[in-house]
């Protein structure tokens, strides 16, 4: 496969890689070793510096058709297998690095979500957390899942069993760290809670948005 501004580095088998007609790539770049893994990038305005490196067997990458622009999207999954990170329709982000390294982690971003840029996810830890009365590891990964209609703010970090609900705003800086069941406001803080309910948001400007009220 020849994609100008995507570099394709695939040395397993019965990898898979789709990606759909349209799109500009600028910068990206596609790393597997492993077999049976599936990639599909849907239709985007421009995908700029995306970088999928993925080592193991079996792992699904999925980013469903936007028409914004995914900007510095950064997935890394280089141990355990099984993982599965999918993206939903209209999804567009500034800058997103995802780490999925231990077990079958699934993270899921719903559609319509706008994302800001230096956003973190970590489905787990990455080295154990012991408890010396039983010797076992007490840290194990969680699935990470963001609804619909969710805005993120800069900065903001989600930890392992991180769960926001649909049309909720998610604040610069933020540290998710659990599950957030109510939708329809916004959290912020660290560690994260919900500081404000009742709310949606749009994309438009505040004065922009209001002037369709006038």
């Amino acid at each position: 496969m020849d994609i100008e501004g995507l570099k394709i580095e695939d040395s397993g088998e019965n990898n898979t890689i789709t990606v759909e007609e349209g799109s500009i790539f600028k910068g990206c770049r596609i790393i597997l070793k492993g077999n049976d893994n599936n990639i599909y990038l849907g239709k985007a305005l421009l995908y700029k510096n995306l970088v999928l490196n993925l080592k193991g067997n079996n792992k699904r990458f999925e980013v469903k058709a936007t028409s914004k622009n995914i900007n510095n999207l950064k997935f890394t999954s280089i141990r355990g297998n099984n993982q599965v990170f999918t993206i939903g329709e209209n999804f567009s982000c500034g800058g997103i690095e995802v780490q999925m390294n231990d077990g079958d982690e699934t993270f899921t971003i719903g559609n319509n979500g706008l994302f800001s840029w230096g956003i973190k996810v970590r489905t787990s830890d990455g080295h154990s957390v012991v408890d010396l009365a039983t010797d076992t590891a007490i840290n194990l990964p969680k699935n990470v899942h963001i609804a619909d209609r969710v805005w993120v703010g800069e900065d903001v970090s989600f930890l392992k069993g991180s769960k926001i609900a649909t049309d909720s705003v998610v604040g610069s800086h933020a540290v998710v760290t659990k599950a957030f069941e109510q939708g329809n406001c916004v959290i912020a803080g660290f560690p994260a809670s919900i500081v404000k309910e009742n709310i949606k948001w749009d994309r438009r400007m505040p004065y922009e948005y209001n002037k369709t009220k006038a």
